[in-house]
């Protein structure tokens, strides 16, 4: 027999975790537009996360009863601990912590990465608020519903992407790769942003969902099941290794550095230019990155905690590619995909 999700007593739909991520967020204050008594269904639920967080209260939850997402972050730190600390030494072939995994260049590069990352990605994101504010301005309800919003947010979380990537080229390690190259990995920057959002969400930097306050124009575009399946992928990467400071960010320069992350999605025909050669330099880089995260890695975790960690990254990777083929599906299947195609199709000027 099939096992499904409880019914929210709140809203009526399967119970996700809205309360557990919203009402341990002290920073977080929601406003609601209307009346501060809107109607909360499975079908409006969305709509307002004010009315909605405070029905959750009038209903009886209370935040103190739950664990929160740093407690549960906690404990899944202290599993993989325990796990690296009893593993089987007949197949762990290096154990967690051996300092001559990594040389002291190593350890720089690995301290530059994490610099340049708070300079040019947490950075320029804050500066972001002042253009394509995380909030947007008070409308009236009938001209809420604003498609260019879904564009915006889009090009905010990728630009930041690619103003991080751009000064990982100009290390003076990496002198060989130049804006030539860089322009090969604009085209990888949407896919990778969904690692960086979690990132960013991870540090505290982005407090709520980056698509919190524009619930109504993203219902209007995606279906409930994709956007809770966003959000999953979302929180997944988050849980993954949740108390390092530097995995994610080399997983970003990595994934920028493939040959292709877009799903090739189908078309009647095809050009060359969809298989264009990559250059040699770029993967060399890619390998020379990823050589250094695994070994990172191993020194975090060992041998075997590594495969586990690496296979479950690239596992959540695969299930957001297939998100973003089917938002690919459902743009080109809207009467007004063409307001859309921006989303898909984006020109990064930078």
């Amino acid at each position: 027999m099939l096992q499904t999700r409880p019914l929210c007593a709140v809203c009526g739909a399967a119970a996700i975790a809205f309360f557990r991520r919203n009402a341990y967020n002290e920073h977080l204050v929601f406003t609601c537009r209307i009346t501060n008594s809107c109607e909360i269904t499975s079908t409006t639920r969305r709509h307002c996360s004010a009315c909605r967080l405070k029905k959750c209260f009038q209903q009886g939850m209370r935040k103190e009863l739950i664990r929160s997402l740093n407690a549960i972050n906690h404990a899944t730190s202290a599993a993989l601990h325990i796990r690296a600390q009893h593993r089987s030494t007949t197949m762990d072939l290096v154990p967690a912590n051996d300092s001559t995994l990594l040389s002291s260049d190593d350890w720089n590069l690995l301290s530059n990465i994490q610099k340049t990352y708070e300079q040019y990605c947490i950075q320029k994101f804050l500066e972001s608020h002042q253009t394509i504010p995380l909030i947007p301005p008070i409308q009236p309800y009938r001209s809420r519903i604003k498609l260019q919003r879904l564009i915006d947010l889009r090009y905010k979380y990728t630009v930041i992407v690619a103003s991080f990537i751009r000064r990982i080229f100009q290390f003076d390690g990496f002198q060989v790769l130049s804006d030539h190259h860089f322009q090969y990995t604009k085209a990888n920057l949407q896919c990778i942003a969904s690692v960086n959002t979690s990132e960013l969400m991870r540090l505290q930097v982005l407090k709520c969902l980056p698509w919190e306050h524009d619930q109504l124009v993203l219902q209007s575009v995606l279906s409930e099941e994709f956007i809770q399946r966003a959000e999953t992928v979302l929180y997944k990467f988050q849980t993954l290794l949740p108390h390092d400071v530097i995995v994610m960010k080399s997983w970003v320069i990595i994934l920028a550095l493939s040959s292709r992350t877009l799903p090739l999605w189908r078309k009647d025909h095809y050009s060359s230019s969809d298989f264009d050669p990559y250059p040699t330099k770029l993967l060399l880089s890619q390998n020379y990155y990823l050589t250094l995260l695994w070994k990172y890695v191993m020194y975090r975790l060992g041998y075997n905690d590594t495969i586990i960690f690496l296979v479950r990254f690239i596992q959540n990777f695969l299930r957001r590619q297939i998100l973003e083929a089917d938002m690919f599906e459902m743009i080109q299947n809207r009467d007004d995909h063409a307001q859309l195609t921006p989303l898909t199709q984006m020109n990064l000027k930078i």
